[in-house]
């Protein structure tokens, strides 16, 4: 499976480690390139989820969601399935889930 993975702290960290032991393709992007933990590294998100079936954030909090979603928004390929990790808030995930709707991409929480 094709994954892009953004996020990758002290959380975000050992669930991408665990999806590359367990034989994924996968695409990193983090503040730190040091995070990328044998995973391909992506320059920016957008980058990471561009080929993604399966896209995985895990980031600080509804703000860091927000600015994110502004870049992966457009750079998922229809049909990608976007899973957040994020202690969020409902009217984030409201908002975010409705504008991927519209590009064919769905957010679960």
């Amino acid at each position: 499976m094709r994954i892009g993975f953004v996020g990758l702290g002290a959380m975000g960290a050992p669930m991408a480690g665990n999806l590359v032991r367990a034989g994924h393709s996968l695409k990193v992007h983090d503040l730190r390139k040091t995070a990328a933990a044998g995973a391909a590294w992506a320059d920016s998100p957008a980058a990471a989820v561009a080929d993604a079936e399966v896209v995985f954030t895990s980031l600080p909090g509804p703000a860091e969601v927000a600015a994110v979603a502004q870049q992966l928004t457009g750079a998922m390929p229809r049909g990608t399935a976007w899973f957040d990790l994020t202690t969020n808030a409902p009217a984030c995930v409201r908002r975010v889930h409705g504008e991927l709707l519209a590009r064919g991409t769905q957010l679960l929480d």
